[in-house]
């Protein structure tokens, strides 16, 4: 099954949807989830089974279930996702020092450096026009081989039906460089799928899985590696849809970035939660279910760029939300 809002978490949408559940008042045992969800039991018992194991939810004594603190539970996910990011970008750097390092006979079928603008430039153009599925790309600032609105090799891989993800930094959308608006427009049109993230990591291609492009950005003497290591590979693209499913839609983070404010509803919800309302608290005074107050928090989380609602609070102090 596709994963949900907590899917980036390792839960899948089945687990998010009972652990959810028995957060409701009065669910507590396997019966109660499926009338919830009218759902299979089999199915559900299952997924009560993977979430006990992983200490998400707890059973009480006469075999009450009950769903273990979201902030503390789901938190800690969140923190050991992160320091999995961290590993696989120490890994990519320690793999990119070693290759300066070793023999260049024994990389040579594996790693390409490529300098130069012009060099760069035709290379990268090349790269991109040998893809026969799909491109993920991060782009962040800044642009050394091609702007996003010059970029025909995109256009051309586009164009033969290649399928083109992109996370964007939202800086480089904030650096008011290039017409971001009209431009995402355009690429949308040509089939181009697109989010937003708060700190992309660094600049990066990944091209049907098997060939990545590490773009080394700093001055003065920018470069990237191109790379056809498997093992390589599969770290970037874990990498890559690790930050897309914590992306934001680019609709939702362009409204953001124009009003620099929140809708009231979320205005409201947000300062409920720093009041230090509880989730079934803050659904209570809303009137609306437990399950709807999470999802508009990791929203928000989303919106903010935060991995905790700490960080949440901290974000929205200083983007002026409360």
């Amino acid at each position: 099954m596709n994963p949900g809002v907590l899917g980036p978490l390792g839960l899948t949408q089945e687990e998010e949807q009972v652990y959810i559940t028995l957060l409701e008042p009065g669910v507590g045992d396997v019966a109660g989830v499926v009338t919830c969800l009218g759902a299979d039991t089999g199915a559900v018992t299952s997924a009560v089974g993977s979430l006990l194991r992983r200490g998400l939810v707890v059973c009480e004594e006469g075999e009450q279930l009950r769903a273990a603190p979201p902030a503390e539970v789901l938190g800690l996910l969140a923190l050991r996702r992160m320091e999995e990011l961290r590993k696989a970008k120490r890994q990519i750097e320690w793999l990119a020092q070693r290759y300066e390092t070793r023999d260049a006979e024994t990389l040579a079928m594996q790693v390409e450096v490529v300098r130069g603008a012009e060099t760069m430039a035709a290379r990268y153009a090349l790269a991109l026009r040998g893809a026969q599925q799909e491109i993920c790309t991060f782009v962040k600032a800044p642009a050394i081989v091609t702007t996003p609105a010059d970029n025909e090799g995109q256009r051309d891989a586009l164009g033969s039906g290649v399928r083109f993800r992109v996370v964007y930094d939202q800086a480089t959308l904030e650096s008011g460089a290039v017409e971001f608006p009209l431009l995402l427009k355009e690429l949308a049109t040509l089939g181009e799928e697109m989010r937003v993230a708060c700190d992309v990591p660094f600049k990066m291609v990944v091209i049907d899985r098997r060939t990545v492009l590490l773009i080394h950005a700093e001055p003065p003497h920018p470069y990237f590696l191109v790379v056809h290591n498997p093992l390589l590979a599969d770290i970037c693209q874990w990498v890559f849809e690790t930050v897309w499913d914590w992306g934001l839609p680019v609709s939702e983070a362009l409204s953001a970035m124009t009003t620099g404010e929140l809708s009231a509803d979320d205005q409201r919800l947000l300062a409920l939660l720093l009041a230090g309302h509880t989730d079934e608290s803050v659904a209570k005074t809303l009137d609306i279910s437990a399950r709807t107050v999470q999802r508009r928090v990791q929203r928000l989380l989303r919106l903010a760029g935060a991995q905790s609602r700490i960080q949440l609070g901290w974000q929205a102090a200083r983007r002026d939300w409360i």
